[in-house]
């Protein structure tokens, strides 16, 4: 008797193995969709809640210059749905001029919006409202575009969509933090991240001994620059006006002084934040070839061809930061590169050009919280 039942023990056990092997080939594509929706519900309950969270800080942050609680949570709602339709790229000749008409328009309704929702706002204030009406529209944009993918994934039963949208939540719920822990910063105007090219711009010439009272003003949209004497050269600083949050049409502004200056500018050096590479630390200093501006394209366009139609070179000077790090509260590390960053733009000038040369120095950025 003790001889069979260890076969009948086995028998039981083989069953419940080959049951589950049956069962998980039946329901396992199933069970694994569940799972997925589930890690996508609880990820996008925390997007709609940032979501919500910066509307109603913009909502409290508009109401205070003129309007009130429901005309501002009316008119910030229908802005949220705002949208920009990039122009055809089947033929790409004048594609970049016709880019920066829509983006000149856009920001144009941005300021119209803002001076409707926010009377009493002076010109500063209104420029970092813009920018905390932006980062509302992107986290609703973040999670209205998610929320769409999950709910079409739910209809159609459809593996993939499902599968692509789980696998980018930590990427998505990481970017949407950014924005939410920047609005803040946005909201009370203080310097961000990604104002370092524009505080190195306002450092270097007080160092070499210019004030507020020498910045030249709207040498371009927003953009203005420093005349600097420095080491035998003459330099224009440029950056935004500031200190609201603006980065202005600093490409296009290089391009005015060269024309301004014809033959006579001899480099080009931009300095901007960049991000960093996972596993880098924050506040480290690069440096490279080519114009170093994040915009859509335009901006960039007419710093590489001013610079190539004259035979300028083009260096970089980046700092290192995350993105969390780029639209939020501008760290230590990245304050504490100021000087070292200075110093090497002080060693492109020396080594780079001769004295009496002319050069032109551009701090690409926001300028929120930054002044002149």
């Amino acid at each position: 008797m003790s001889s069979t039942q260890p076969n009948d023990f086995s028998w039981i056990i083989n069953l419940l193995f080959f049951g589950f092997i049956m069962l998980f080939s039946l329901y396992g594509a199933k069970i694994q969709m569940w799972q997925w929706l589930n890690q996508i519900k609880m990820g996008l309950g925390e997007l709609g809640r940032m979501a919500d969270d910066s509307k109603q800080k913009a909502i409290d942050t508009f109401k205070e210059f003129g309007r009130g609680q429901d005309e501002v949570t009316k008119g910030i709602e229908r802005w949220l749905d705002y949208f920009t339709i990039m122009p055809v790229d089947l033929d790409p000749a004048g594609v970049l001029r016709r880019l920066d008409h829509l983006l000149d328009e856009r920001r144009d309704r941005f300021q119209e919006y803002v001076r409707e929702l926010a009377p009493n706002a002076n010109s500063s204030v209104d420029q970092n409202l813009e920018n905390t009406l932006e980062v509302t529209q992107v986290l609703s944009l973040i999670f209205r575009v998610v929320r769409h993918y999950y709910i079409l994934g739910k209809k159609t039963g459809s593996q993939l969509i499902i599968m692509q949208v789980q696998m980018q939540m930590p990427e998505l719920l990481r970017m949407a933090k950014a924005y939410y822990d920047a609005i803040g910063a946005f909201s009370d105007g203080k310097p961000i991240g990604d104002g370092l090219g524009p505080l190195v711009i306002s450092k270097f010439a007080r160092q070499y001994g210019v004030s507020s009272e020498g910045y030249v003003q709207e040498i371009g949209r927003e953009v203005g620059y420093y005349p600097v004497e420095a080491e035998g050269r003459t330099i224009y600083a440029l950056r935004a006006t500031g200190p609201g949050g603006t980065v202005g049409k600093p490409g296009f502004a290089v391009k005015t002084l060269v024309d301004q200056n014809k033959g006579e500018i001899a480099r080009i050096i931009t300095v901007d934040a960049a991000l960093k590479l996972e596993g880098e630390e924050t506040g480290r200093i690069s440096e490279g070839t080519g114009a170093a501006i994040g915009d859509p394209g335009p901006e960039k366009h007419a710093i590489e061809e001013t610079a190539t139609e004259n035979g300028i070179g083009i260096e970089a000077i980046v700092v290192k930061e995350d993105e969390a790090g780029a639209v939020g509260v501008m760290e230590k590390k990245v304050l504490d590169a100021v000087p070292e960053v200075i110093e090497r733009i002080r060693e492109v000038i020396l080594k780079r050009t001769k004295p009496g040369d002319k050069i032109i120095l551009a701090g690409i950025g926001n300028t929120i919280g930054i002044g002149i």
